[in-house]
């Protein structure tokens, strides 16, 4: 996949452990990208793959894959843009306070 395809984007809920006192009614939700393959899956194969990856637990729920717009591919790759030009001016997101 191209740098410059819009690509395509999975959202899940999924139970939230009990410290998670930030979710709502007990559902923590997860928002990324489908960049493996899982586009040719059904939403909910394609979500149980991610679940895997981040290590989410329980059943899932409210299941949308969507593909992103061309306004927030051109935020993408601007902002990915940005992190380059600040790598090679010496500041990059390991620096800490230091900068």
């Amino acid at each position: 996949m191209a740098l410059t395809d819009q690509r395509w984007q999975i959202r899940y809920s999924y139970p939230a452990s009990p410290a998670a006192y930030w979710a709502k009614d007990g559902l923590e939700k997860n928002t990324t990208f489908l960049n493996n393959g899982e586009e040719k899956l059904t939403p909910e194969e394609a979500a149980a793959i991610i679940a895997r990856q981040f290590r989410h637990e329980g059943p899932l729920t409210g299941i949308t894959v969507w593909q992103e717009t061309p306004e927030e591919r051109d935020a993408r790759l601007a902002a990915r843009r940005r992190a380059e030009a600040d790598e090679q001016n010496g500041i990059w997101w390991g620096m800490g306070g230091a900068n």
